[in-house]
């Protein structure tokens, strides 16, 4: 049971997390932000399946990303699209550097 309870406070914060870091910036850049450092911190957290699943996956945003990309004109939604999954993979790998080298 507790870690059902560490899983959904987790999720909760990270929901909140998102909120404030993506409203923060304008659309889409709030929501690039939110996945690129989602895809760091995941990487930096390895196998960790509370910080992992509750808190970056209440913190990204696939849909989001989604509903932007395709509101956005076709030379952006391009650029939304190839620009957040090389950032993310980018990042991702950064983390799992940065999680190797502690």
């Amino acid at each position: 049971m507790t870690s059902w309870l560490a899983l959904a406070l987790a999720g909760g914060l990270g929901a909140m997390a998102r909120y404030l870091v993506s409203y923060a910036l304008p659309v889409p850049y709030g929501t690039l932000a939110v996945n690129v450092s989602g895809a760091f911190a995941l990487g930096l957290l390895g196998d960790n399946f509370v910080l992992g699943t509750g808190f970056v996956g209440a913190y990204t945003t696939f849909s989001t990303w989604m509903l932007e990309t395709d509101r956005l004109s076709r030379n952006a939604a391009i650029f939304n699209i190839m620009g957040s999954l090389v950032l993310g993979l980018a990042a991702a790998g950064l983390g799992i550097t940065f999680r190797g080298a502690g």
